[in-house]
Formats: C-alpha cells, sequence, structure tokens
C-alpha cells in the first residue's frame, strides 16, 4: 500500500524545550558511532600490532583496514533491519536498541586480547565486534535523520538537521583527543599494553545515558498521524524500492563525495600523514582536530543559508569545490608544517561542509514518512558502503600501487564527480525555493 504522508501542522521556526531534548537524544548516538570509528582510525596502527602476526608492517595495517571496511559491508543489511522496525513500530525502539549495540560493540574492542595471547581467535573476535558495529551504524544515522527532521519546525530543518553532523564531528573530535592524550602522556609501550584500550571503554556509560535518553523519546508527530491512521507501510522495504528508487540512487550518489572525504582526510589522515609524510603523530592529530572544527562550524552557518535559499545549490557547490581543491589540498599536505596541513585539510572539508548541510533535510524530504526509514537506510548505506568504508583502505592501497601520495586526491576527486551528478538531477526540496 501506498498511503499518503500528512501536512505538517508545524511550520513555524522555534522548537519548545521537549523538542530540543528530544532532537538532542535523537543525535547521541552518531556521537558514539563516530566516536569509535575515529578511535578506530587513529589507533590502526597499534591494532595492527596487536591482532595480526608480526611480519609485513604495510599487510597488518592494510589487514586492519580491511577489518574497518568490511563493517560497512553489512550497514545495509542493518538499514534494511532497523528501516522495517523504524517504519512498522516506531523510530522510538529501533533508535534505543542501536545505541545499545554501538555502545556494547565499542567498549568490548578494548578487551579482546591479542593476537600473541589467542591468535587467530583474537581479529576474529575484532571482526565480529566490527560487524556489530556496521549492523547498528547501518540504522542509526538514517533513523536519527528521521526522527530529527520529523521533529523540527519545516522552515528549519537544515539546520536542525546539522545537528547531526555537529554530533558526529564533536564524536570525532573527542576521539581526536582522547587519541593525543593517551599518546602523549604515556610510553609507546603502556600504550601498546593498555592505554589505547581506555578510550574504547569510554563508549560504555556514554551509551547507557543516551539509552536513558532514547526510552524517554516520544514518536514524532509525523509518524504518530502515521500510526493514529493506522497507514503504514505493510512492506516498506518492496514499496520503496518500487516507488523510491530514484530517490535511493540519488542519495547514494550524493553520499559518495563528503563520506570518501571524513573517511580519507579525517579517519585515515593522521595514519596517512604519520606514515606516508612522516608528520610527527601529535601535529598529525591536532590538524586532523582544526580541520573536525572547521568543518563543524561551516556546516552550521550553511545549513542556516540552506533553509533560506534551498538546498541544491549547496549540493552542487560543495561538489565542484571538492573536485577542484582535492589536488589543492594535498599539496598543502606535501609541505608538512603545522600550518600547512590545516590549511591542506580544511580546505577541501569546506566543500564537504557545503554538501553535509543540506543532506539530511533532502535526504529526508525525498521520502514520505511512512517510507522514510527504510529508503534513507537502503540510499545512505549503499553510498557509504560503496564509497565510504572502504576509504581508508582504498587510499592505502593506491598509495602503495602507485607509489605516490598524492594519489588519495585523486580519489577524492572521482567521488566529487559522481556527487556533481547525483546533485545536477536531485530536485530541489525546499518548497519556498521551489516556487522560485
Amino acid at each position: 500500500m501506498t498511503a499518503t504522508t500528512p501536512a505538517r501542522a508545524d511550520t513555524g521556526s522555534l522548537i519548545s524545550p521537549a523538542q530540543r531534548k528530544s532532537i538532542v537524544a535523537a543525535c547521541v548516538g552518531n556521537f558514539i558511532e563516530w566516536y569509535e570509528f575515529v578511535l578506530y582510525g587513529y589507533f590502526a596502527s597499534t591494532i595492527a600490532k596487536l591482532f595480526f602476526p608480526a611480519g609485513d608492517a604495510t599487510a597488518a595495517l592494510l589487514l586492519t583496514f580491511a577489518l574497518f571496511g568490511v563493517s560497512f559491508v553489512v550497514r545495509p543489511l542493518g538499514g534494511v533491519v532497523f528501516g522495517y522496525i523504524g517504519d512498522r513500530h516506531g523510530r522510538r525502539g529501533a533508535l534505543a536498541a542501536i545505541i545499545l549495540m554501538i555502545s556494547v560493540g565499542t567498549a568490548l574492542m578494548a578487551v579482546v586480547p591479542p593476537y600473541a595471547s589467542i591468535g587467530v581467535a583474537a581479529p576474529i573476535l575484532i571482526l565480529v565486534l566490527r560487524l556489530v558495529q556496521g549492523l547498528s551504524a547501518g540504522g542509526e544515522w538514517t533513523g536519527a535523520v528521521a526522527y530529527v527532521i520529523e521533529t523540527a519546525p519545516a522552515g528549519r530543518r537544515a539546520y536542525y538537521g546539522s545537528w547531526q553532523t555537529i554530533t558526529i564531528v564533536l564524536g570525532m573530535m573527542a576521539a581526536s583527543l582522547s587519541a593525543l592524550l593517551f599518546t602523549e602522556v604515556l610510553s609507546p609501550a603502556a600504550l601498546l599494553s593498555w592505554g589505547w584500550r581506555v578510550p574504547f571503554l569510554i563508549a560504555l556509560p556514554i551509551g547507557l545515558v543516551g539509552l536513558y535518553l532514547r526510552l524517554k523519546l516520544d514518536e514524532t508527530p509525523e509518524f504518530a498521524r502515521i500510526a493514529a491512521a493506522d497507514a503504514h507501510e505493510r512492506t516498506p522495504l518492496r514499496a520503496t524500492l518500487r516507488h523510491d528508487w530514484r530517490s535511493i540512487l540519488r542519495v547514494a550518489g550524493l553520499v559518495c563525495s563528503p563520506t570518501m572525504c571524513t573517511y580519507v582526510l579525517l579517519v585515515y589522515g593522521p595514519t596517512f600523514l604519520v606514515t606516508d609524510l612522516e608528520v610527527p603523530p601529535a601535529q598529525a592529530k591536532l590538524a586532523g582536530f582544526a580541520a573536525m572544527a572547521v568543518l563543524m562550524v561551516v556546516t552550521v552557518v550553511f545549513a542556516r543559508w540552506c533553509d533560506r535559499v534551498g538546498r541544491k545549490p549547496f549540493l552542487v557547490a560543495g561538489a565542484i569545490w571538492v573536485l577542484v581543491t582535492a589536488p589543492l589540498g594535498f599539496l598543502l599536505l606535501h609541505q608538512t608544517s603545522f600550518g600547512f596541513l590545516i590549511a591542506g585539510l580544511g580546505i577541501v572539508v569546506i566543500g564537504e561542509a557545503l554538501m553535509l548541510a543540506p543532506q539530511p533535510a533532502v535526504f529526508a524530504e525525498l521520502f514520505p514518512t511512512e517510507r522514510r526509514y527504510s529508503g534513507l537506510g537502503i540510499g545512505y548505506n549503499l553510498g557509504v558502503v560503496l564509497f565510504g568504508g572502504a576509504g581508508p583502505l582504498v587510499a592505502t592501497a593506491i598509495v602503495e600501487a602507485t607509489h605516490s601520495t598524492y594519489a588519495p586526491a585523486g580519489y577524492l576527486a572521482f567521488g566529487a564527480l559522481v556527487s556533481l551528478i547525483a546533485a545536477v538531477f536531485t530536485p530541489e526540496t525546499l518548497p519556498s525555493a521551489r516556487k522560485r
């Protein structure tokens, strides 16, 4: 069946304290998810030493990033499972289950014994936990987006949707600071022995607080109206594949460039700077931290403009920006001084921010309420699994294959071209902008 999405009654620009609390609760899972992802990237060399046989350091690092990428393969499955739950039974229950999986999976990473103690079981256990992370992450961002956009005032969807990016970047920044702190304070031996595990354990208490907040959530007004009218899609997956396949492809394409920028520059970036450009670890992490701060601030600024002038101009401009600046950014990185590192990362992430600012709003607006969670789950995770999760692995492999430390710039430019094509074929979803 195909239900008609109810019109929003709230077209104002203000939200109540209860709505604000609900939006924060919806976004907190993104913090934990990205906190763990960035920790994994920052401690990749440590994980490679501990959980793979000694010998070829490059091969161990590739295997470490392969495990990072493998977890993304199951993200579409997580999107389908939690999309069905969210569209049939409500956003609240799906989001509560997801944050529990994310926080427990992250904390358990810290207690896996090394290869020297349990042999091949060590990387297998890491793989299992990465798969749990992948399943939960497959429903986290998409479910939170559906909840936030359905809760936010119609005239400020892009702005409140940008809170998704804020919490993501805050999680990345927290991971960056944790990694920097433990790296600088502890000796290399202590860091390798136990120090790297502590930041992963911190995710558990944060997750329990998030679980408490999510269990207190009400359903969104839009979903509540669907439920009251018994207008659910009986088979949301099949219905969205039948009716919304164009939107699914648009979302997958639009995800390409921003997710590649995030994983290549901000997750893999510090490892690349240290191992390939011989930048001191502290400088590499601080430069990444500064780039994250730039991304967070400019995304919010751009999101406010998106609610006034429309979504599409930012999607197009951001893709063009990354296409043009990726080679320049890597040229600046190769100067290796701290100021050039910040400039090299920062100039590219401005383009990423242009694309991220409208994404939560435009992605949600491409799907009707009764199929929104499922549609987002398929489209977003399809884009991430094709272009994002493989980013660190592909970047490492192409540097190794080409013997060129400029090669990742070409990879980012390719992603920007894919997103530019998708942006051109994406309709404007802000009603006032469509009328112009």
